[in-house]
């Protein structure tokens, strides 16, 4: 069984994602009114946001001993989580861009490392299933 890459897995992740919000872009230029796609756009950039943000953290602490790894990595939780309550606040306050969108945008990042992992533990990308060791 292979290591798992968790750069390229990352790297990967934010180019799909990023073709995302270049499509919701595009699509504002069409429609610019429409608030459901400000809200996607708004969301999807903030888990991009916060994705690579989590990568950069956890390659710091790979090299730090386990306390302040741990502490590191609670500041870090707590940095990226006031950021989506911030980016949900603003939106909130404002009538042209939908909240519910933003809110579903942000898990947008997440949700495409989560599947394109299980699809690589599977060997889907690779056309043949992974296989343990004997």
């Amino acid at each position: 069984m292979r290591d798992w890459d968790f750069d390229g897995q990352l790297a990967r992740t934010l180019r799909i994602v990023a073709c995302l919000l270049v499509f919701f872009c595009l699509s504002l230029l069409i429609r610019p009114q429409d608030q459901v796609l400000w809200g996607l756009g708004i969301g999807i950039a903030t888990g991009m946001w916060n994705a690579f943000f989590l990568g950069k953290r956890l390659r710091n602490i790979v090299s730090m001993v386990v306390p302040s790894a741990y502490a590191h990595m609670k500041a870090g939780y707590a940095m990226r989580i006031s950021i989506s309550i911030a980016v949900l606040y603003l939106v909130s306050r404002t009538d042209s861009i939908n909240l519910y969108a933003a809110a579903a945008g942000i898990f947008v990042a997440p949700c495409v490392f989560t599947f394109s992992t299980v699809l690589m533990l599977m060997g889907l990308p690779n056309g043949k299933p992974e296989r343990p060791n004997p």
